[in-house]
């Protein structure tokens, strides 16, 4: 009963959900926008795709030079540690595996023989 009604909360919250963001993809009621066709499409998109184009790739002048900063703002020694910790801890997590983990067999342990669904369920057959 209750993962009945759990199935029924979370299936109705999906379609809240659905039909609160499908008001994403139209037009406001009331409101007319006009509809853009052929050269004007073509024109908002390129403006639009302009306007998405960054000015500059994060760059810095110094002395009148254009530097990059291939660091990202983060000084170098940060990403050392950074990449140090990561193959440390990556290691670390390896040899542990390979310590405490245990070699399975070759082939499966055999513990009976075959019962049918029925038998070992217990269930009424049809």
């Amino acid at each position: 009963m209750a993962r009945s009604v759990t199935a029924i909360c979370v299936l109705a919250a999906a379609c809240c959900m659905v039909l609160r963001c499908t008001l994403a993809f139209l037009p406001a009621a009331g409101r007319a926008s006009p509809m853009l066709r052929g050269d004007a499409a073509l024109a908002a998109a390129a403006g639009a795709a302009a306007a998405s184009i960054p000015d500059g790739a994060e760059a810095f002048v110094y002395n009148g030079k254009e530097y990059f900063d291939r660091w990202f703002g983060i000084e170098p020694l940060a990403w050392a540690t950074c990449g140090f910790s990561i193959v440390y801890f990556g290691a670390v997590v390896k040899n542990a595996a390979q310590k405490y983990n245990k070699p399975v067999g070759i082939r499966p342990v055999k513990v009976g023989k075959f019962l049918g669904k029925e038998v070992e369920n217990e269930v009424i057959d049809y």
